[in-house]
């Protein structure tokens, strides 16, 4: 029986390549299996429940506004954040948190897409192990909401926005380091003023990893957030997936390829 306790937030910058973005967001509704979604994009998109919060552009702040919008809407006591270029399985969907501690699934391999510096690592899978990150949360939605309240009022600080314009140097929740924040924040006068409420957002919210059976997929294309990434842990094929190839394959009878303008592969 499908449990309804979990909603997926799914968040769009709508700067996805729509090649990728179409293979996720099927993948996604196959994965939901009856869950509901509610999509939080910059521009008006016909997936899930659709809330659009305006062109705000690429930055930490922005997405954690877009999970906030999305949290609003959320009923349901659980939650979990999906992203537009990770494949999910309905396993990962199914894991239930306990309490108010923050669980990353821990079981997700990135796959190369495309990388003009390296064409040779196109289609490969590897592995970094502990990448505790948004795109494979599942917490309980009162804590993220407040989690999240915490961290945008940080991130809106004007000093704090001036310093780091784009990026947030604040991970999230349960994810920060004690010692490197502070010295991010105590080693900069202009924003010395945020770091109690750094530290508290920090000791407060504990993390855990669990995995699941089968592996998640997060899809490095060259336009992420966080760049291209490759771990040491490689294969060009995982269990249950088999290749990147056959994966763009078999979605919904499609022939993809991983190189754009070259014909599939064929058997």
């Amino acid at each position: 029986m499908v449990t309804k306790t979990i909603t997926i937030i799914y968040l769009t910058d709508n700067c996805l390549d729509e090649f990728i973005g179409d293979l996720c967001r099927e993948y996604l509704l196959a994965a939901a299996n009856g869950r509901r979604i509610i999509s939080v994009s910059q521009k008006p998109i016909d997936f899930g429940d659709n809330v659009c919060i305006g062109e705000i552009g690429r930055s930490g702040l922005s997405i954690d506004t877009q999970i906030l919008e999305g949290l609003k809407e959320t009923k349901t006591p659980f939650v979990g954040i999906a992203e537009h270029d990770c494949l999910y399985t309905s396993e990962h969907f199914d894991f239930m948190p306990t309490g108010d501690c923050f669980f990353y699934n821990d079981n997700t391999w990135l796959v190369q897409y495309r990388n003009p510096l390296h064409p040779e690592y196109d289609g490969m899978f590897s592995y970094l192990k502990r990448r505790r990150v948004q795109s494979q949360l599942i917490c309980r939605t009162e804590a993220l909401i407040e989690a999240t309240e915490r961290k945008i009022a940080i991130l809106s600080d004007p000093a704090f926005r001036k310093k780091f314009p784009t990026v947030s140097r604040i991970g999230e929740p349960g994810t920060n380091h004690l010692i490197r924040s502070k010295r991010i924040i105590r080693g900069d006068p202009d924003i010395m003023h945020l770091w109690a409420d750094l530290k508290d957002y920090i000791i407060r919210y504990n993390a855990k990893d669990w995995s699941s059976k089968v592996p998640n997929i997060d899809i490095r294309h060259g336009g992420n957030w966080t760049g291209q990434r490759r771990g040491k842990q490689r294969t060009w094929e995982l269990p249950f997936w088999g290749s990147f190839q056959t994966i763009l394959e078999n979605n919904n009878g499609y022939q993809r390829s991983i190189y754009r303008g070259v014909p599939a592969l064929t058997a």
